[in-house]
């Protein structure tokens, strides 16, 4: 537990300048499901070291905001020191200058190896990034978290289902193959119904 290994995504990540392998995560999603806004607002929760962020960027995002206990630095946009858990949704719409086209998540708790517990701690931190969605996306907003899969996820993803149109389960070919790690991909926000 606990190791770090190079891998192929590693080093393409560390030769392209990304802070984490877990870009090519979300540049698969990008690829499969065109939810990056070009020209709009997105909101990056468990940015640092930013890797997602500069994605964000690249792809067309023109207001970023992001939220960590680090911030990373060099990356244009608002980063927000502190918790996902205790931000509060109109700080993130003031940073933003309106509401959100995109949210997403790749925040994660420190694994244990008790699996139940992993998933449980992951689950919190996934219910809390929906909450703050439901917050602050604009109708037709879309929104991106990861679950470590396990027996919660359906009841995670029957509420999403209640907020958005579209749904999808995503498991990128950049995640380790042992990883129960995968990625929810809604989009269509029912803005202003079921908040």
């Amino acid at each position: 537990m606990g190791r770090r290994w190079s891998d192929h995504y590693t080093r393409k990540a560390k030769d392209a300048g990304y802070g984490a392998r877990s870009v090519y995560k979300l540049e698969e999603i990008q690829r499969r499901t065109k939810v990056i806004p070009r020209g709009g607002r997105a909101v990056d929760l468990g940015c640092y070291p930013g890797s997602w962020s500069r994605y964000l960027l690249k792809m067309g995002v023109k207001q970023l905001v992001g939220v960590d206990f680090s911030v990373p630095e060099g990356i244009p946009g608002v980063f927000l020191e502190g918790s996902a858990l205790e931000v509060e949704p109109a700080a993130l719409l003031e940073a933003l200058g309106g509401p959100a086209d995109l949210v997403v998540s790749d925040m994660a708790p420190k694994t244990t190896g008790d699996r139940r517990g992993d998933h449980l701690r992951q689950i919190a931190l996934a219910e809390r990034a929906l909450e703050i969605a439901v917050e602050v996306l604009a109708p037709g907003g879309a929104f991106v978290t990861k679950l470590f899969d396990g027996g919660e996820t359906p009841s995670f993803v029957a509420e999403v289902r209640r907020h958005f149109g579209k749904l999808r389960r995503i498991k990128p070919d950049a995640t380790r193959k042992q990883s129960v790690e995968l990625f929810v991909v809604a989009t269509g926000f029912r803005g202003g119904q079921d908040r």
